[in-house]
């Protein structure tokens, strides 16, 4: 018997997961569902896999929290509905083994749970494929160069990037064309600043954070 976790803020999603294991796959146990890593690791992991989403609001380092539950000895196969390739890349070169789609069947699910059990990678379906192989998810942008990305998609001129971050606004540029030539290695055309903010959006590279409302 083959013990999976999952971590997910949104539990119910899962429970036609279950249902659908506790009838197709009787080697397969949804024992325990959490809403955060840190919820999970509260009580030793028992789990053989842990299915892992990518987008936990109070948990948003991915690496860190794919690698806590690899250091809890349980494999990871990430279970989301995120396509970004950054993102998921940043997971899987963390340790994650696999990648399902929250759409994909229910029976590839279970393949991508067998295979992590047996220390396999596994893709649930062309698109989690075309994800993982997208030639974006190789850009590595240092904590820096996102930052730099993150004010430019704030929309702020050079001169208040330059005094937030402390650094000369003559330097811009050089963080820029580094970006720019990641981009480039992975097939991109040499972009504007704001396209380049708009890839590391895309990508999963930055984040900004939700409109707060207003009234």
């Amino acid at each position: 018997m083959i013990s999976v976790a999952a971590v997910d803020d949104h539990p119910m999603l899962l429970h036609g997961l279950q249902a659908y294991l506790s009838e197709h796959a009787e080697d397969v146990d949804l024992c325990a569902v959490h809403p955060s890593v840190s919820a999970l690791l509260a009580e030793p992991v028992t789990a053989t896999v842990v299915l892992l989403d990518l987008l936990l609001p109070e948990e948003r380092d991915i690496t860190q929290n794919v690698q806590r539950i690899r250091a809890a000895d349980a494999q990871v196969v990430i279970y989301t509905s995120d396509s970004r390739p950054g993102i998921v890349r940043e997971a899987l070169d963390a340790g994650a083994l696999g990648l399902v789609l929250k759409g994909d069947p229910g029976d590839r699910v279970v393949d991508a749970i067998r295979d992590a059990a047996k220390g396999e990678k596994s893709y649930s379906s062309r698109l989690a494929h075309a994800i993982v192989t997208d030639p974006r998810a190789v850009v590595r942008l240092t904590p820096r160069e996102r930052e730099v990305l993150t004010l430019i998609a704030k929309g702020k001129p050079r001169k208040l990037i330059a005094k937030e971050l402390g650094i000369s606004e003559n330097t811009l540029p050089t963080y820029l064309k580094r970006v720019d030539e990641k981009y480039s290695r992975a097939g991109n055309v040499t972009a504007s600043p704001g396209e380049l903010a708009a890839f590391a959006l895309q990508d999963g590279y930055i984040e900004l954070p939700p409109d707060r409302p207003t009234g």
